[in-house]
């Protein structure tokens, strides 16, 4: 998709700017995402419509500021579809999509081993569908928790929580939906690798 680029382009900017102290540290974590959307896009008129939700494939970027605070870079994108509900039939309409979530996010880690992480920040919805509506990027506030279990002095069993909250609507024609609040959530699970070690 066309958000890729840029989310790639700022995450190789940022890691390669990032200090070179002897404290910095940089994890770099693949995932498997289960991406769920779970509100309906369109409630109108006896239509409703929700992304399917699905698997997705990414990661995700820390670069520690110090030993509690890092900058948190995550990407994932996964195949869906926009599924409709019209008058009570629920196969009534499908269409084809690809889904990405991104986010940029301020991550705090608690704890005496840091094992558990508070993050938010800001965030990037991007759909490209198959056929007739026209994809588009929505800007989403995120907020989540991660945790991590060590395997090695160098790599770790990490699972990452992120919600992201925004709104949305579509525009077919002179049509306009409403306007909908949106819940979207991204459970991540992947292998942290960690320069250096721990």
């Amino acid at each position: 998709m066309k958000t890729l680029l840029p989310l790639s382009l700022l995450i190789v900017a940022l890691t390669a700017t990032a200090p070179a102290r002897a404290d910095s540290r940089v994890d770099i974590i693949p995932s498997v995402a289960y991406i769920n959307p779970t509100t309906d896009v369109v409630d109108q008129d006896g239509i409703t419509a929700r992304f399917d939700a699905t698997l997705g494939f990414g990661g995700r970027i820390a670069i520690y500021l110090n030993e509690t605070v890092s900058l948190d870079l995550s990407g994932h994108y996964g195949r869906s579809s926009l599924a409709a509900d019209i008058f009570g039939d629920p196969d009534a309409a499908s269409v084809d999509l690809a889904l990405f979530y991104g986010s940029a996010q301020l991550a705090v880690a608690l704890g005496s081993e840091k094992r558990f992480i508070l993050h938010g920040g800001v965030g990037l919805q991007g759909t490209n569908y198959d056929d007739f509506i026209e994809g588009g990027n929505i800007m989403t506030g995120v907020l989540g928790l991660s945790g991590w279990m060590p395997l090695s002095p160098t790599a770790a069993l990490r699972v990452d929580f992120d919600a992201h909250f925004h709104t949305t609507y579509f525009e077919v024609g002179d049509v306009r939906t409403d306007e909908l609040s949106q819940l979207d959530t991204v459970l991540a699970v992947g292998i942290q690798f960690t320069s250096g070690g721990r």
